[in-house]
């Protein structure tokens, strides 16, 4: 086949991937983008007809319309649109992907549709990202990780905190920490890391955003087997789905007491999860029953919805959040 030949079959493969069943493409339409677009003139029509059953041979799903004098179309994209659509509000909403990465990552999502795909989102907003606070490509951290745990290594890195000052500085001088990495997992707009140190047993995890000069070890990591027991991909699961915003604790049964409306249901519901049990109460309130994991930041939730609902049980949680509301009081008495 000669270069040429070999570059229109491409070019075609090209121009049927930007076509969808609303937006067909003829031989005639063909030839003339071939012209315009990739300047291959005197292509003859007939050509396109033999291009387009070799595509179909190799296993591209072109289908030919009902009326043949609309051509073809790809009936198959790599995503339906609505996929695409999800996708790209999940990483322009992730903190710890820079705008620069949104923009790069949007425009390979938008490849992936037709033409006319392409146009119907180009009318939709696209919110200001608040990046300012990230440090690094997360891309390129991902990779690493992922190039980490194929060849099961550990991987070392720097970890930040935040000063009172309201500064980004180094943990602990700079300390270097080891990590036997086991899974990455995406939760409330940021990445988390979830491993183990060799010299803790359990779990432990970072968020992704705060680390910096990620690097691959030498060292082989340990196997997570070793560190929480035969199935760790459901201990691990357990670690994800019992977390509060991601501090450890101990699994706890949670009494609430609240007057039912279509908001309050819904803040509950997102928070304790399907599991959830509800007891009708006099005067019209009810009583919801779950459990969650306790926490540091357990009780700041329900601070956050002390208007909406009144712990019943644990007691201890109940007390903690009375004290907090004190010290909240004497702050604003002051």
């Amino acid at each position: 086949m000669a270069t040429e030949r070999k570059e229109k079959l491409i070019r075609v493969l090209q121009l049927m991937e930007s076509t969808d069943d609303k937006s067909p493409m003829n031989a005639s339409q063909i030839v003339e983008k071939l012209d315009s677009e990739y300047t291959l003139g005197d292509v003859d029509r007939r050509s396109i007809y033999r291009d387009i059953s070799m595509l179909q041979y190799c296993g591209y799903q072109i289908t030919q319309c009902k009326d043949k004098r609309k051509g073809w179309y790809m009936e198959k994209h790599a995503f339906d649109d609505w996929e695409i659509k999800i996708m790209m509000d999940a990483v322009q909403q992730a903190k710890c992907v820079s705008e620069k990465e949104t923009i790069a990552i949007r425009e390979k999502l938008l490849s992936l549709t037709s033409n006319r795909g392409r146009s119907r989102f180009l009318h939709m907003m696209r919110p200001v990202k608040d990046c300012s606070d990230v440090d690094v490509e997360i891309g390129k951290y991902i990779e690493m990780m992922l190039e980490a745990m194929f060849l099961h290594k550990k991987i070392e890195f720097q970890y930040t905190e935040i000063t009172n000052d309201m500064e980004k500085v180094l943990r602990r001088n700079g300390k270097v920490y080891k990590l036997n990495l086991y899974t990455i997992y995406w939760a409330s707009n940021n990445y988390y890391l979830i491993g183990s140190h060799d010299n803790h047993d359990g779990l432990t995890h970072y968020r992704l955003d705060r680390i910096l000069n990620l690097r691959i070890s030498e060292e082989y990591a340990i196997d997570a087997k070793e560190k929480v027991g035969p199935n760790p991909e459901s201990y691990i699961q357990n670690y994800i789905e019992e977390s509060v915003n991601h501090f450890s604790g101990e699994a706890v049964r949670i009494e609430v007491e609240y007057k039912p409306d279509p908001v309050t249901n819904a803040i509950l519901y997102d928070f304790a999860g399907k599991d959830i049990k509800v007891y009708k109460q006099e005067g019209g309130l009810c009583k919801a029953v779950f459990m969650k994991m306790s926490s540091v930041t357990l009780a700041g939730w329900f601070l956050q919805y002390c208007n909406r609902f009144r712990v019943l049980s644990p007691e201890s949680l109940q007390k903690e959040i009375v004290n907090e509301l004190h010290k909240a009081m004497e702050g604003y008495q002051k």
